[in-house]
């Protein structure tokens, strides 16, 4: 070792008491609090993350992870879900406990191209708040699309993958995220490949990760019957379906800071079968 490195016992005890120190200060609190005090910090917007609905997908999923289930959310697109429930989540779930062990999230899409997207948006919230950029060392700065920070002597990892193409045999042991995998940028999907998606979702995505890690699906339907209608009646995944409208009993509208109810009203109006399908999830 060169002289430089070497230390003294004083110094080694102190640079042992700062590890220690840097440890204990990470107390993130329910997925609640982090998501309405830490993670919303990066943002433009952050009282957004003060809306009802946040509160209720961030308690649920929460009690779902606590009660051994997996968690399927079906709201309308812009609403925060995969801001939440994928990329506040996966964050979250690696700073909650440091068990010692390196921890891996898959992150699962249509396509890779899709799931590096969601990857691209986490690291850019990440390093642009402060509280975490303190708790969380990133290890590839330089790669957009690489998750990989070092936290409490710990690795994290969030690997990308579509329902597809991710590699046979790979395994994760905190959760794996399904963010819109009925949703092809490019082409509608139809009922055959949406069969075909179904398949490969309880045959082989099913089995991805660890027994004791989360599946969360996240999405908004496609067709009547696909993947994310199946769900509400498979026990091993506790179900929220949140239209735009009409959410919940005494609740009109599910995120009136962006959406009010007379502009909902006024888009139901003009373009009603586009509108059932992207706000009140009735393709």
């Amino acid at each position: 070792m060169p002289r430089s490195q070497l230390v003294n016992y004083a110094e080694a005890l102190e640079q042992f008491a700062n590890k220690l120190e840097k440890k204990r200060s990470i107390k993130v609190g329910s997925f609640e609090e982090f998501t309405r005090n830490v993670w919303s910090k990066g943002y433009e917007h952050p009282e957004y993350f003060e809306s009802w609905h946040v509160s209720l997908i961030c308690n649920d999923v929460e009690k779902a992870l606590q009660d051994g289930y997996n968690y399927v959310c079906v709201m309308p697109r812009l609403h925060l879900k995969s801001t939440v429930l994928g990329h506040s989540f996966s964050v979250w779930n690696f700073l909650r406990s440091t068990s010692g062990f390196d921890s891996d999230i898959l992150y699962l899409s249509y396509s890779d191209g899709l799931a590096q997207e969601h990857i691209q948006n986490i690291n850019r919230y990440v390093r642009r708040n402060e509280q975490l950029m303190e708790w969380m060392e990133d290890r590839s700065p330089d790669a957009d699309y690489a998750f990989n920070y070092h936290i409490s002597e710990c690795n994290a990892r969030i690997l990308h993958g579509g329902i597809f193409s991710f590699k046979r045999g790979l395994h994760v042991n905190k959760a794996m995220i399904v963010d819109d995998i009925l949703r092809d940028p490019e082409n509608p999907l139809n009922m055959t490949q949406m069969a075909k998606i179904e398949n490969f979702f309880y045959d082989e995505s099913m089995f991805i990760p660890n027994k004791e890690a989360i599946i969360v699906v996240i999405g908004t339907p496609m067709l009547p019957g696909d993947l994310l209608t199946k769900l509400k009646s498979d026990e091993r995944f506790q179900y929220r379906f949140l239209p735009a409208l009409d959410p919940m009993p005494g609740k009109r509208v599910l995120f009136s800071m962006l959406f009010n109810e007379d502009w909902l009203l006024r888009q139901q109006s003009s373009r009603p079968n586009s509108f059932a399908k992207e706000f009140l999830l009735a393709p």
